[in-house]
């Protein structure tokens, strides 16, 4: 196999004179005629995978390892995304154009609110964020860190980055692209909460042990309406 690859450029073009391969490549294949015998069986314990990668090539590895990033991947997209949605939905002074209906009961607005979320884009989420007047800089910085999911989701193998299709070196390479996303992906997600408390959402407290407890700053708002209520109740008007 020909490889060649343009770093500098972000470009990523691989030549095989061995035909291409538009799939998760040969380690999959290998996988598959190792446990064809039973379809979809799952039990495959650490002395059989041991087996298997044992005797796979030092590319076959190279490829595995490829696959695996991409699995840690896909685990740092959804964790960073449910826990945009969670914050989201905690914070009652973040808040859905959509009317989720004053006659309802917390409990329902609070459900509703998070099915309105769980159903949102990334990129829509970003918008709702945007109209409550994030700061600008914070604003960027998710838009950035969803370019970079993006581009694992819809745009990593636009360049023909199969893993059939690259040698030692292009797997070596794609991987540490991956394993680069995915820090990006869990330092973004660390930092929603302190996106949040500079745009007044949340409150954080640093414990002692490095872990933050996170207060809604929605509860004030509550108390206050609270207050004002009962004093109009009471004819207060000071």
């Amino acid at each position: 196999m020909e490889f060649e690859t343009q770093w500098a450029a972000g470009q990523l073009v691989g030549r095989s004179d061995l035909g291409r391969l538009k799939s998760v490549g040969m380690v999959a294949l290998q996988f598959t005629e190792e446990i064809e015998a039973s379809v979809f069986k799952t039990a495959v314990d650490r002395k059989k995978l041991s087996a298997i990668i044992g005797s796979m090539s030092d590319l076959d590895v190279a490829r595995f390892l490829y696959c695996q990033e991409m699995a840690g991947a896909y685990l740092a997209v959804g964790k960073f995304e449910s826990m945009l949605i969670s914050a989201m939905h905690m914070c009652d002074r973040v808040k859905l154009q959509k009317a989720l209906g004053p006659d309802q009961g917390a409990w329902e607005r609070s459900v509703a609110k998070k099915a309105l979320l769980e159903g949102s884009t990334l990129g829509s989420l970003i918008k709702i964020l945007e109209r409550h007047e994030v700061n600008d800089a914070d604003i960027a910085y998710l838009k950035w860190i969803k370019d970079k999911r993006d581009y694992f989701v819809h745009r990593l193998f636009h360049e023909g980055a199969w893993p059939g299709e690259l040698d030692e070196y292009g797997c070596h390479l794609m991987r540490r692209r991956l394993v680069a996303i995915q820090i990006w992906l869990e330092r973004g997600e660390r930092n929603i909460w302190l996106i949040f408390e500079r745009a007044g959402f949340v409150e954080l407290e640093r414990l002692s042990d490095g872990s933050v407890l996170v207060m809604n700053m929605g509860i004030y708002d509550a108390v206050q309406r609270d207050v004002a209520r009962m004093n109009g109740d009471n004819g207060d008007t000071t």
